[in-house]
């Protein structure tokens, strides 16, 4: 497991010791947060929950769920929340191109990890299970973004 993968997999365990460790690899590196890996475990994670399953009521519940689920959740943007789901699953729903393209790499980031930890919290993953997750989310990135 490459440690972008190990951070985001800190983060959903809750496990701050390697969090901290691992931010401050990244800072001795010159790096910046891995927004890729949580990126391409959100996509993994809205398509395993939602399938084929296109209910913008049922994205709309879930937000709010995931909102009144996190310590932070008040702060989650619930319209942008959403677009990003919508987004995810290709549905044509009017303002989500515009919200999405108004929005920052980090913004995005921070709103799919929060939405990221309520889904899995949601599917009650084992370790191994979670594990074998992020190992899909870490070949689909390695997929999409090929190594210099």
């Amino acid at each position: 497991m490459e440690e972008n993968t190990r951070f985001l997999k800190a983060i959903l365990e809750q496990d701050w010791e390697t969090y901290d460790a691992l931010v401050e690899e990244f800072e001795r590196q010159g790096k910046g947060t891995p927004v890729a890996i949580i990126g391409f475990a959100f996509n993994l994670a809205v398509k395993r929950r939602f399938g084929d399953r296109r209910d913008v009521s049922e994205i709309i519940r879930f937000v709010a769920d995931a909102r009144a689920f996190l310590s932070e959740g008040r702060d989650l943007p619930a319209k942008e929340a959403e677009h990003l789901i919508y987004a995810t699953l290709d549905m044509d729903v009017p303002g989500v191109d515009e919200t999405i393209e108004n929005l920052d790499v980090g913004v995005i980031a921070e709103i799919e990890g929060q939405l990221l930890f309520k889904l899995v919290s949601d599917e009650q993953m084992s370790p191994e299970q979670l594990n074998d997750f992020l190992m899909e989310a870490e070949r689909l990135a390695k997929e999409w973004q090929p190594q210099d």
